[in-house]
């Protein structure tokens, strides 16, 4: 290190070091010192400002949570939450929190009218919105609405119906147009591909792809461009209400009726799969054989047999079925041990889930 020494007078007298060297060293550490010292003063009012509004956010929030809800807040609040409240003791206490309405001075309880009031004015906001995009061809956010709508929904609600109809409506244009972005995928025929090597490996089944490409026959020319309706299809039957539920990619796509045959009770559930399809079956019932179309065959032109699958494997087999009645709406019970479905239903069923579908009876 070079040395730097001083007489009385003042004057420098350096080892290796010139004192204009030395001057222009000490003012640079007083920058630095500088430099450091505005860094410090901008980190401290940093962490004061952070602190600050920590705790002007803490009062706001005390504050929000003093506040009731207005009407037009509560109309915005989602359906599924306030479906989700169950009519007990404990959560009227929570209904009453979550939406704001308190004792008035006199002390009268929770009108629990007016939570009913309030849900289905929810459910008419929902379905007209999902109507008018439906008008506007905005299928997809006409599907979507009405899934958030109907998952909570009970099947007494007055708009239930109406909205399952429209989501099917819905769901099968999206899915008819080839244009699904939830399902579809963009294929390109090779040699020695046929619709039915297509569909095995796809998952899916041949009418599927034709309703997707609007393809009336099953040629294939090689360098054909195709969307393929990728679907991971499974089903939920629903015996507390006799409904069918398909989904895509566990995502509801419709809803329809069932009408199960007398000798299927209420208890009876389990996990089962689509074994084998048939189209105008036969039906052999007692000994007697019932050809298709006659009026003896109660099963009609569509036969999905159901076999028990993991711990249901051992569960007596059923299947889901047509009907030979025109009656409309026909509301008759399915073969016994059976669940049957519309004519138009059942075959709508028939040409878009593939064997191997997952079923669940609850």
């Amino acid at each position: 290190m070079a040395k730097l020494t001083s007489n009385t007078s003042g004057n420098f007298r350096t080892y290796g070091i010139q004192k204009s060297e030395f001057k222009r060293r000490r003012s640079r550490t007083s920058l630095y010192r500088i430099v450091a010292l505005l860094v410090f003063l901008v980190v401290c009012g940093a962490v004061v400002w952070g602190i600050k509004r920590y705790l002007d956010r803490r009062g706001a929030i005390s504050d929000e949570t003093l506040k009731p809800i207005s009407d037009t807040d509560t109309a915005a609040l989602t359906f599924a939450d306030e479906r989700a409240l169950e009519d007990n003791a404990e959560t009227t206490a929570a209904i009453r929190e979550y939406r704001g309405l308190e004792n008035d001075d006199s002390g009268n309880p929770f009108d629990l009218q007016e939570f009913e009031r309030q849900r289905l004015k929810q459910q008419r906001i929902l379905y007209d919105e999902a109507l008018q995009a439906f008008k506007d061809r905005k299928f997809d956010k006409s599907r979507t609405i009405l899934r958030d709508m109907l998952v909570p929904m009970d099947p007494s609600d007055s708009l239930y119906d109406q909205a399952a109809n429209l989501l099917g409506r819905a769901s099968m244009n999206i899915y008819e147009s080839g244009n699904d972005p939830e399902t579809n995928v963009d294929y390109t025929v090779k040699s020695g591909d046929t619709l039915s090597k297509i569909a095995l490996d796809y998952n899916t089944s041949v009418s599927a792809i034709q309703k997707a490409n609007g393809m009336t026959t099953t040629r294939l020319n090689i360098g054909q461009k195709l969307k393929i309706p990728r679907s991971v299809w499974s089903i939920e039957i629903r015996r507390a209400d006799n409904k069918l539920f398909l989904k895509t990619n566990n995502k509801l796509f419709k809803i329809y009726n069932v009408y199960p045959g007398s000798a299927i009770s209420q208890s009876f559930s389990g996990t089962f799969r689509i074994f084998s399809k048939q189209k105008d079956p036969v039906w052999r019932v007692d000994g007697q054989t019932y050809q298709p179309g006659s009026a003896g065959n109660i099963i009609g032109s569509r036969w999905m047999a159901l076999k028990g699958t993991g711990a249901s494997a051992n569960a007596a087999g059923t299947a889901i079925h047509g009907t030979n009645r025109a009656g409309i709406p026909d509301t008759s019970p399915g073969a016994p041990g059976y669940f049957r479905m519309s004519n138009d239903d059942v075959k709508e069923l028939y040409e878009l889930v593939p064997c191997e579908t997952v079923v669940e009876i609850k």
